[in-house]
C-alpha cells in the first residue's frame, strides 16, 4: 500500500461556521489553544468526507494520483491534524500562514512555532490519525506533495522515521532547498520551474506546483514499477526535465484591489467569470491566488 500525503487548502467547498474559525478563539498559550480547538472540533455536528471539503487543483491532483495508485490519501491539515481523506470531518478555517484572517499564530500568546502547534494539534484533534502506525503497517512508497510551510510543520515527524522507512519517502515541493532539513533534502524530487515552462505538459501556478509534480512522477516515472531506488527516481526525474525550457519571466502590472475588481466586473458577465490564469496572462495583472479568491468571492456576492 502506497501513502499519498498532501496539503490542505484554504479553499473550502463547504460552508464554515463561526465556531470553527480559529479567529473566534480567545488568545491563549499554544497548548491551551489546541485543547480548546479540539473541543470545538469534537462538538461539531455537521461533517463531510474530507475530499468533499477541499478545493483547488493541487488537492485534486493528489486525489487523482491516489486513486490511480490504489493508495491511501492523507491530508496535512493545520486545523485537523493528519487525516484520511475519506474521513468525515467538519469544515473549518485555520491556517499556519501568518497573513491570513484565520491564522493560528494570531491567537497564540507568546512565540509561535508551526511544529509545536502540530504536535499539540495531533494530540487534541479527534480526527487526526497516527502517522507512525500508518507507515509501519505498510511497506509501499510515501509520496508527499507539500507546500513549504506545511513541510516545515511536519518535518519532525518525517525526521523521526527510521532510516529504512525514510528510504521510501519521496517529497514534492517548491520549497527552497535551504529551508528543508538537511536529512530530508535527498528525498526531494528535482522538479523546478521548468514544470511551468513551454515544454511542460502539466503547467500551472505556484500553489499547485507540488500536486502537479506528484502527478508527473506518478504518470511518467513510476509507471507501475515501485521498486526503483531513490537514486534511480532522482535520475529519471532529472532526465525527464532535461530538455524542458524555463518559463519566460512575466513582468505583470500591480493594481489596487478596487482596480482589479473593476476589471473583473467588466469581464464577468457573459464570460463565465474571469479565471486567475486569464487575469494574469491576458490582462498581465499580478495577483496571487488567495487575493484572487477573496476578490472573486466579492464579485460573486454582488451577482446574487
Amino acid at each position: 500500500m502506497t501513502l499519498v500525503i498532501t496539503t490542505c487548502t484554504n479553499r473550502k467547498r463547504q460552508s464554515v461556521t463561526g465556531e470553527l474559525r480559529i479567529c473566534t478563539l480567545p488568545s491563549a498559550h499554544l497548548a491551551d489553544l489546541a485543547a480548546e480547538w479540539g473541543d470545538r472540533l469534537s462538538s461539531a455536528e455537521v461533517r463531510f468526507p474530507a475530499h468533499e471539503i477541499y478545493g483547488g487543483r493541487g488537492f485534486q491532483e493528489a486525489r487523482s494520483v491516489a486513486r490511480e495508485l490504489n493508495a491511501q490519501l492523507l491530508v496535512v491539515s493545520a486545523g485537523l491534524g493528519l487525516i484520511d481523506a475519506s474521513s468525515e470531518v467538519p469544515p473549518y478555517a485555520c491556517t499556519i500562514l501568518t497573513n491570513a484572517p484565520d491564522s493560528v499564530a494570531s491567537r497564540v500568546d507568546g512565540a509561535f512555532s508551526s511544529s509545536r502547534w502540530w504536535a499539540s494539534l495531533v494530540s487534541a484533534s479527534p480526527f487526526s490519525v497516527d502517522f507512525w502506525e500508518l507507515v509501519n503497517r505498510q511497506d509501499g512508497m510515501i509520496l508527499c506533495a507539500l507546500s513549504d510551510a506545511y513541510l516545515e510543520m511536519i518535518a519532525d515527524d518525517l525526521l523521526a522515521l527510521p532510516e529504512v522507512t525514510r528510504a521510501r519517502l519521496r517529497l514534492f515541493t517548491r520549497a527552497p532547498i535551504e529551508r528543508i532539513a538537511n536529512a530530508l533534502r535527498q528525498f526531494v524530487m528535482p522538479y523546478d520551474d521548468r514544470l511551468n515552462g513551454p515544454d511542460s505538459p502539466i503547467s500551472g501556478t505556484l500553489s499547485d506546483f507540488a500536486g502537479r509534480a506528484l502527478r508527473h512522477f506518478a504518470s511518467e516515472i513510476l509507471v507501475g514499477d515501485h521498486r526503483r531506488s531513490l537514486t534511480e527516481h532522482t535520475a529519471l526525474v532529472t532526465a525527464a526535465l532535461a530538455g524542458w525550457r524555463l518559463p519566460e519571466k512575466a513582468v505583470r502590472i500591480r493594481l489596487e484591489d478596487r482596480e482589479i475588481l473593476e476589471l473583473m466586473r467588466a469581464h464577468w458577465r457573459g464570460c463565465g467569470g474571469i479565471p486567475l490564469r486569464r487575469l494574469r496572462n491576458e490582462f498581465n495583472v499580478a495577483c496571487e491566488q488567495g487575493r484572487y479568491a477573496r476578490l472573486a468571492s466579492a464579485i460573486r456576492s454582488e451577482q446574487v
